[in-house]
C-alpha cells in the first residue's frame, strides 16, 4: 500500500489477529482503540464495520505512505478499562475534595510508629491502622503517601458510593496499573501472567475475571531483589468504604497466604470482620482520641478564619476566641478530628464569626449535635431536604446542574439556581462547587442522616428517597421521548437501579402507595419504541457491559 490514499478513500483490511491494530506512515500514526481509531496529529478516521475479523474504515486525510502491522497488546490495554484515576492519593479529584495532610505537630506519634514501620524494611509486611469515623485515618495515609511517595508502588482511597471508588472489582487493575507504571520488569510479568502474546481474547478487561484471578497480577517476582530503590509500598485506604465487604475480605486473605512482594498499609474502621482478618502476623496501629491534636488544629485553624474577616470586613475589633472557648471546643470534640474540621468550616460560614462560635459553644458534645445544627439551619430554605435527600441516596454524585436535570421533572422550581439556594448553608458538610459532583466532606453526614435513631425528623428513609429518585428519572425519561429530546443520561441508566432499591426498602415509606400509583402510570405510558430508544441511548452512554453489570445492584453489592 505504498500509493498515495486520497482523502474519504475506503480499504478493506483484513486482521486475522484480536490483537490491536497499528497504522503507521511518516506523518501520522493510528490505533484502533475501543470505539474507533485514535489518530494522532490532524487526521482522522472512522470505523464503519468491525467483524469476523474484518476493518472497514475512511481516513479523511493523504497519506503518501502507509505500514501496517500488527502489534501484541500490553498490559496497559488490559488495565487501563478498570483503572480509577480519582482513587490515586494524588488524584485532582481527591484534591478538589480538599484531602490534606496532617497540620503541623498533630497525629505525631501515629505518624511516627508508620514511618517506623515502612523505614524498617520490617519482615512484618502488613500493617493495619484502625480508628473510629472521623479520627483522621485518611488524612494519615495521605500523609504517609506524600512523605514516601518514592516509595509508593501504588494507591487506593475508597470512597463509599461513588461509583468506580468503591468497586472492588477496579482496586487491582488500579494498583497493578500503577506498579507497572514505575517498574518495567513488573510490566513484562504481568503480560506473562496474563497470556497476552497467546491468547486473542485478552484484551477483556481484568474485572471480567474471578477476583481469585484478578489478584494473581500481583504475583510477581520481588521488585526489590535487583534493586532495592524499586517502589513496594502500597497503600489501601478506607476498606470499610469498599461496597464489597466480602471482596476486602478475600483480598485480605489472599494476601496472607500468596504473599506478593509488596508492603500493605491499609486503613478502616475497626470493625468487627476486618479486626478478625487481621489477627495474627500483622503490625497494627490505632487512632485514638487526641485532645492536644484537637487543641493545635482548633488554635491554627481559628486564627485563619478571623484573620481573613478581618481583611474583608474591614473591622479590626472582632473579639477572638478565648482560652476558655478552645477548650470547650476541644471537649465538644470528643477527640474526633471531622468534628473540628466541621465545627471550623461552619463558623467560617456566612455572617460574623464570633455568632456562629457561640452557636457551636451551646451544642452537647459530639459529631451528632453538630451535624443537627447544621442541618436545621440549612432545612429552613425551600427544597432542602428534597435535594439532601436525593444527594444521599444517588448511585453516583452529580454536579448542580445534571442534579437539576433529573430533579426538575419533579418540579420545575428545581433549577440549578434553586438548589445552589437550598444548599447554601450546608458548605461546612458537602464539597459543593462550580462543576464538580456534589460530595460529603465525611462518610458520617450520610450516616447521620440515614439512621433515625441518631438524626430523628431529618432523617431520609431510603425508599421515600430512592422512590422519589425513581419517578423523576422516569418522568424525564418520558418527557424527553414525548418531546424527541435526549434524556439526562443519568436517569437513563439509574433508573432501574432507584426502582431495584424502593421496592426492596419501601414497605414503610410515606406515601408508598402515591409513588407506586404515579409510576404505574408512567410505565403504562411507555411503548415499545421507547423502549428500543432508552437501550439505544443508554447503550450509547455507558456500553453494554455497565447495562448487564452495573445496573443490577445485586452484582455490584453484595450489602444489599
Amino acid at each position: 500500500m505504498a500509493q498515495p490514499v486520497a482523502s474519504g478513500s475506503r480499504y478493506r483490511l483484513f486482521c486475522q489477529s484480536g490483537y490491536p491494530l497499528l497504522i503507521h506512515h511518516s506523518r501520522y500514526n493510528y490505533t484502533n482503540m475501543p470505539g474507533g481509531i485514535f489518530v494522532s496529529h490532524r487526521a482522522t478516521a472512522n470505523i464503519f464495520q468491525n467483524r469476523k475479523g474484518t476493518l472497514l474504515f475512511r481516513l479523511t486525510t493523504r497519506l503518501t505512505h502507509i505500514q501496517i502491522f500488527v502489534a501484541p497488546p500490553s498490559v496497559f490495554d488490559i488495565l487501563r478499562q478498570d483503572f480509577v484515576q480519582d482513587a490515586l492519593y494524588d488524584s485532582r479529584k481527591r484534591e478538589d475534595e480538599h484531602a490534606v495532610i496532617c497540620q503541623p505537630e498533630t497525629q505525631t506519634k501515629i505518624l511516627d510508629n508508620l514511618r517506623s514501620w515502612v523505614d524498617s524494611k520490617s519482615s512484618v509486611r502488613l500493617c493495619w491502622l484502625s480508628g473510629l469515623a472521623g479520627t483522621g485515618k485518611t488524612t494519615v495515609a495521605h500523609t504517609i503517601a506524600k512523605e514516601y511517595d518514592r516509595q509508593i508502588a501504588a494507591t487506593f482511597f475508597f470512597w463509599r458510593r461513588t461509583g468506580d471508588r468503591d468497586d472492588i472489582n477496579k482496586l487491582v487493575s488500579t494498583l497493578a496499573y500503577k506498579i507497572a507504571e514505575k517498574n518495567p520488569s513488573a510490566k513484562d510479568q504481568m503480560e506473562e501472567i496474563l497470556g497476552l502474546k497467546d491468547s486473542h481474547d485478552s484484551l477483556l478487561p481484568l474485572s471480567n475475571r474471578s477476583l481469585e484471578d484478578q489478584f494473581s497480577i500481583l504475583l510477581i517476582n520481588s521488585p526489590t531483589t535487583a534493586n532495592p530503590d524499586v517502589p513496594d509500598l502500597i497503600i489501601i485506604d478506607g476498606l470499610d468504604e469498599c461496597a464489597s465487604q466480602k471482596g476486602i475480605y478475600q483480598l485480605i486473605e489472599w494476601i496472607r497466604k500468596n504473599n506478593p512482594p509488596f508492603r500493605f498499609l491499609f486503613t478502616s474502621r475497626p470493625e468487627p470482620e476486618i479486626r478478625d482478618c487481621f489477627m495474627g502476623d500483622v503490625q497494627t496501629f490505632s487512632l485514638a482520641e487526641s485532645e492536644a491534636d484537637i487543641r493545635k488544629y482548633f488554635v491554627k485553624q481559628l486564627e485563619e478564619v478571623w484573620a481573613k474577616h478581618r481583611r474583608i470586613e474591614g473591622d479590626g475589633s472582632l473579639k477572638e476566641p478565648s482560652e476558655l472557648d478552645i477548650n470547650t471546643l476541644v471537649e465538644k470534640s470528643e477527640g474526633i478530628f471531622i468534628y473540628a474540621a466541621t465545627a471550623v468550616r461552619y463558623i467560617d460560614g456566612e455572617g460574623p464569626p464570633q455568632v456562629r462560635l457561640e452557636s457551636v459553644l451551646k451544642l452537647h458534645k459530639g459529631l451528632d449535635n453538630l451535624y443537627d445544627q447544621v442541618i436545621r439551619e440549612a432545612r429552613k430554605w425551600d427544597y432542602f431536604d428534597i435535594v439532601m435527600g436525593s444527594i444521599l441516596y444517588l448511585r453516583y454524585p452529580l454536579n448542580i446542574d445534571d442534579l437539576s436535570s433529573t430533579l426538575i421533572a419533579l418540579d420545575d422550581r428545581l433549577s440549578s439556581f434553586n438548589i445552589r439556594i437550598a444548599l447554601r448553608r450546608c458548605h461546612s458538610v458537602l464539597v459543593i462547587e462550580n462543576d464538580t459532583p456534589i460530595e460529603s466532606y465525611h462518610a458520617s453526614l450520610r450516616d447521620f442522616l440515614t439512621d433515625h435513631s441518631r438524626s430523628g425528623t431529618l432523617s431520609h428513609t431510603p425508599a421515600t428517597c430512592h422512590g422519589r429518585l425513581m419517578l423523576a428519572c422516569l418522568k424525564v425519561i418520558t418527557k424527553a421521548f414525548d418531546n424527541g429530546t435526549n434524556a439526562p443520561k443519568y436517569a437513563l441508566i439509574s433508573w432501574c437501579y432507584h426502582a431495584w432499591h424502593f421496592l426492596s426498602t419501601g414497605g414503610d415509606a410515606e406515601g408508598l402507595e402515591q409513588v407506586k400509583d404515579e409510576t404505574q402510570a408512567l410505565v403504562k405510558k411507555i411503548k415499545l419504541n421507547w423502549v428500543k430508544m432508552w437501550m439505544i441511548e443508554a447503550s450509547g452512554l455507558a456500553g453494554v457491559l455497565y447495562l448487564k453489570v452495573k445496573l443490577h445492584p445485586t452484582k455490584v453489592r453484595d450489602d444489599m
